[in-house]
């Protein structure tokens, strides 16, 4: 595949063009950012192979499926292992980067800030990587609810390319679709065709949620099946999907009586998308203000009346400030307006508890060993109760860890049946329920009671129990939970076990507006 060549195909945007080559002739890393299709990966390739890299390796790692198990750790680990820790310069693409867990970021931010890449409790120190990441989702909104690390991002958004949607490129779509009819008609060996006007009115005309992966499908097939000179709108429908989105906008152009849709109106149907479609109308407005902005601060100097000077200023920095209040404030409005649904809560909390003792587990060099449930359920418990009660149970833990011991963390979830004797009728109510089970080598040993001591009785019940956990217990009662301790002298084991309610309605939270 001859990359310089697709850099000056139609399937590059123009501007997406310079930011490429720009990006090509340096080492530092480069955020993709663009919509399910778009190419995104084939922008990486280019950016590798036409530049002063494109000798070295190029390594794809797909965050969207390196998830739980540590997966990421161990594919990192195969990629450097391949490239002698880099001793070997190579170019890592980080393909859905968004979509890491919070330990995996931090470990990535670890690996770009410091070179430091941890393998089983070692250190190992990594160089000559050039990182390139992308992402189809809004890391806005991934940044503003706490889901994705702001370090992280600003780390590898050195040079950031937005690559548009199809439905945004109207008029380069009769390029891009000769382009792919060119390129496919080559490959297959086939005649040469065209395509109709029709179609290429319909192309114009649709949503493409697909983007350029979805048309390039459309093209290829229609020439598999197309059987006159150029494609029309019968060779795109053979063997079409019945869900087919096309499809469907096909019939909904039959239906109408009209030649084709005005693309808002797809928009429409949709809020969450509508959502989304605002969210990006005010940055793309935003975005050219700030470079006005700076273009008018350089520009009033080019005057020679020092009044005029100043009045043009005046006049233009007011403006884009009462548009900018404007664009703040409908971007506030989409976003209090647009919930987002709470998931896997107790997972991060637990994961960002976990970390703040890192460098505690490392110096004794304890294994830490999680299990944790897929799709774990949200609880009634308050993020911030939740937060104490485990951080008190590794406070309490870890002293008594010793050295190379370990420590695990389980996570389930369970419906409980609970019987009542109401009116000598016995009633069975299910109740739901998320176990968090942590299992430590070591145990509290118990000193002499101070009865023996100074004569006086010891005060009974909660033996089992340390003083310093009752705190944690009372939060858990107060929640509806239970806690359970046990020690198991044989194995030199101490296991905690939390049980706390699940929450049965949907969580939702709103994203903060920062004002």
């Amino acid at each position: 595949m001859n990359y310089q060549e697709l850099l000056q195909s139609p399937l590059i945007p123009p501007k997406v063009f310079t930011l490429a080559k720009k990006a090509s002739t340096l080492s530092v890393p480069v955020f993709i950012q663009g919509e399910q299709g778009t190419n995104k990966e084939l922008i990486a390739k280019i950016i590798h192979y036409t530049g002063d890299w494109k000798n070295y390796k190029f390594h794809k790692l797909d965050c969207k499926v390196l998830k739980g198990n540590n997966s990421f750790g161990k594919e990192l680990l195969i990629f450097f292992e391949e490239i002698d820790y880099g001793r070997a310069p190579a170019t890592l693409y980080l393909k859905e980067v968004t979509a890491l867990g919070h330990q995996d970021q931090s470990m990535l931010l670890e690996l770009i800030e410091n070179g430091i890449f941890r393998e089983r409790g070692e250190k190992r120190i990594i160089r000559n990587i050039r990182y390139i990441s992308s992402s189809s989702e809004n890391v806005m909104d991934k940044l503003n609810q706490g889901n994705f690390l702001k370090d992280l991002y600003y780390k590898l958004n050195t040079i950031y390319i937005h690559i548009p949607p199809l439905r945004e490129r109207i008029e380069e779509i009769s390029n891009i679709a000769n382009f792919f009819l060119k390129e496919h008609s080559k490959k297959l060996k086939l005649r040469k065709i065209g395509i109709s006007d029709g179609v290429l009115k319909l192309f114009q005309s649709y949503w493409w949620p697909g983007n350029l992966k979805e048309l390039e499908f459309l093209i290829l097939r229609g020439i598999i099946f197309s059987e006159n000179e150029n494609l029309n709108e019968k060779d795109l429908l053979k063997g079409a999907e019945e869900n087919s989105p096309f499809l469907s906008f096909i019939k909904n152009v039959h239906k109408s009586g009209k030649e084709f849709f005005k693309i808002s109106n797809t928009v429409e149907r949709d809020p969450q998308n509508f959502s989304k479609f605002l969210i990006e109308l005010v940055h793309r407005i935003k975005n050219p203000l700030v470079s006005i902005k700076t273009f008018t601060q350089l520009l009033k100097d080019k005057f020679d009346d020092e009044d005029f000077r100043r009045y043009f200023y005046k006049i233009v920095t007011e403006d884009i400030a009462k548009v900018d209040e404007v664009m703040d404030s409908l971007l506030n409005y989409v976003k209090i307006n647009t919930p987002v649904e709470k998931k896997d809560t107790i997972h991060s909390i637990l994961d960002d508890v976990i970390k703040r003792y890192e460098v505690q587990f490392e110096k004794k060099r304890i294994k830490v060993l999680k299990r944790y449930e897929k799709n774990l359920p949200e609880t009634i418990v308050h993020d911030e109760h939740l937060r104490y009660i485990l951080n008190s149970l590794i406070q309490y833990a870890l002293p008594l860890i010793p050295s190379n011991g370990g420590i695990g963390f389980i996570t389930r979830s369970f419906n409980a049946h609970k019987e009542k004797d109401d009116d000598k009728e016995i009633q069975k109510k299910e109740k739901a329920y998320i176990k968090i089970a942590i299992i430590f080598t070591g145990y509290k040993k118990q000193i002499e009671p101070y009865e023996t001591l100074l004569g006086i009785p010891s005060i009974e019940g909660n033996k089992a129990m340390d003083f310093e956990l009752r705190f944690v217990k009372e939060i858990i009662q107060q929640n509806y939970g239970e806690l359970d301790f046990f020690i198991d002298h044989k194995k030199n084991h101490t296991y905690i076990s939390l049980k706390i309610p699940i929450e049965r309605r949907r969580v939702i939270s709103y994203p903060s507006t920062n004002r």
